[in-house]
């Protein structure tokens, strides 16, 4: 699977966007008048779709504030205008300060005879929404990615009033005004959206918490922007149909051997269970044979709670039996170590070797992520010439970049790049919102909230997931991939069954099966993407 596949849908930050707009119009004469008309257009018409009666049992208010986002509200409301809706339009910024596309779009509304309200003072609102009867429908065309610092003045407070009005639905134009485009982080204070249309590719911002939480469902929308910028960047949203086609046909006359042999390192005393999930769930992803290794003392206890099916054994620190763990190393097609595995010194023992000897894929989890990090083991992933994998939370994230968790989560993109660079392996960011990066892959981020995966446990299922996957041979970043989007599959049937606050890890390993079989649905029309990326 390439990044610049047809079938991968680009994700770009705030400039990154801006400056697509400015070389369309440079290089190919596509104005800033074509793609406001194309993104109002619809916008106006996606409205509809999902609010029919907006318009009719409803009054829409159009809210504009300044730039190329007050145009796209513009358009929207004459669009709407034309379609014999009730329309009144607030805007904030007199039209001597619009640019000259978005001016002559107030103008036409002028001229129209559109009911135009300023909202400079925002009494103007106070004292129509006192006297109005409602229900309202909004269109929030304040901001868009324009953001710049908090929200202030006529913003914060239209932005409130907002909130406050309580309308039937709220529709913003790109991106929730309030709401970076970039982090995802909110400026003071955000509109409060129930659907929210974005222009030409969406935002990181529509993806990371806590922004990605008002902007209500999302559909992205071409606004003719030529082919190239969609197989250009290094930013893309993980989509079921490429996915599905890294799953290749099993030979069927294959024998146990025939599809790897993975070995979990972890379990601490009273941690067993991490191991023993993780064992479980690499089964469940079609290894041929999972071996489990623990330390002495978790021995018996891990033995009454493995599968029957797995295989164990103990890791002595030191002596013949060491030996004999070494030397059956490089018989396995993957390793993962991490889950449950403590802190003890021995620990790093195992981690130092594994790095330094073993010449198949890693999976470092959890401890061994915090082995790393303690004592600085980042040149051994550096130099390391077979494919490592790391897969932290943001707090792991924190210690392996020396960097305050505060830091992480303000730019997790940041942070997921600095730790490409900083180990040369590839680094799975775990949260509501997935990013997954690489060397020479770029950035992939799955989006699949569900609470319930906040569970203990999940974590470990997922480290195995992708350790059962590179142990059949599959590429290292496309194992990650594919795992981390099959895990939240088998997430969503877990919590459809089970409901978000009482799933658990385990349940999500009891359907792992049922997220193979989603996956290979063809749930996609043959429609373009632009025309069908709904994303939800």
């Amino acid at each position: 699977m390439r990044h610049h596949s047809d079938t991968s849908m680009r994700v770009t930050t705030s400039q990154e966007m801006r400056e697509i707009d400015r070389i369309a119009e440079e290089k190919y004469g596509i104005v800033p008048e074509i793609l406001m008309e194309n993104a109002g257009r619809s916008a106006a018409q996606i409205l509809l779709e999902n609010y029919p009666t907006a318009g009719t049992e409803t009054e829409i208010l159009v809210f504009a504030g300044s730039g190329n986002n007050a145009g796209d509200a513009f358009v929207v409301a004459r669009r709407l205008m034309g379609l014999g809706k009730r329309v009144r339009v607030f805007y904030i910024e007199p039209s001597t300060k619009y640019p000259a596309p978005v001016e002559k779009n107030f103008a036409i509304l002028k001229k129209l005879g559109a009911k135009l309200t300023s909202l400079d003072p925002i009494a103007s609102l106070e004292a129509f929404l006192a006297q109005a009867q409602g229900p309202f429908t909004v269109v929030d065309g304040l901001l868009g990615t324009g953001l710049v610092g908090n929200l202030e003045g006529l913003y914060a407070d239209t932005v409130e009033v907002i909130n406050r009005m309580k309308a039937r639905e709220v529709v913003s134009l790109d991106i929730p005004t309030g709401v970076s485009g970039d982090t995802g982080m909110i400026h003071g204070n955000a509109v409060e959206a129930t659907l929210t249309v974005s222009f030409g590719f969406p935002k990181l911002g529509h993806f990371l918490p806590p922004g990605a939480a008002k902007r209500g469902n999302l559909t992205n929308v071409d606004i003719s922007l030529p082919h190239r910028f969609r197989v250009e960047g290094d930013q893309f949203l993980l989509l079921r149909a490429p996915l599905a086609a890294l799953l290749k046909e099993r030979d069927r006359y294959g024998h146990k051997n025939a599809f790897g042999h993975s070995l979990i390192i972890g379990g601490a005393p009273g941690r067993i269970g991490a191991v023993a999930m993780a064992s479980r769930a690499c089964h469940r992803m079609g290894t041929g044979l999972v071996t489990v290794a623990t330390w002495p003392d978790s021995f018996e206890a891990l033995m009454q709670k493995i599968a029957s099916e797995t295989m164990a054994l103990s890791i002595r620190s030191e002596g013949k039996d060491y030996e004999q763990y070494r030397q059956a190393i490089p018989t396995y097609s993957s390793i993962v170590v991490g889950p449950g595995l403590g802190l003890r010194p021995e620990g790093k023992k195992v981690v130092e070797e594994l790095l330094t000897h073993y010449r198949g894929p890693v999976v470092l989890d959890a401890d061994a992520l915090n082995i790393v990090s303690d004592y600085k083991l980042h040149d051994l992933l550096v130099n390391r010439r077979a494919p490592t994998v790391l897969t932290p939370h943001p707090g792991e994230m924190a210690r392996l970049l020396d960097l305050p968790k505060e830091e992480v989560t303000k730019d997790v993109l940041k942070s997921l790049r600095l730790a490409v660079e900083k180990t040369h392996a590839i680094v799975l960011l775990k949260g509501a919102a997935t990013l997954i990066g690489s060397p020479d892959r770029g950035i992939y981020l799955n989006h699949y909230p569900n609470d319930g995966m906040a569970t203990a446990g999940s974590g470990d299922v997922l480290a195995g997931m992708i350790g059962g996957l590179l142990g059949q041979g599959m590429d290292p970043f496309e194992a990650t991939l594919l795992g981390v989007y099959l895990h939240s599959l088998a997430g969503g049937f877990a919590a459809d069954a089970k409901g978000h606050r009482s799933m658990t890890a385990t349940d999500i390993i009891e359907n792992i099966s049922h997220a193979f079989t989603e996956i290979k649905i063809d749930r996609d029309t043959k429609l373009p993407i632009e025309c069908r990326a709904h994303l939800l």
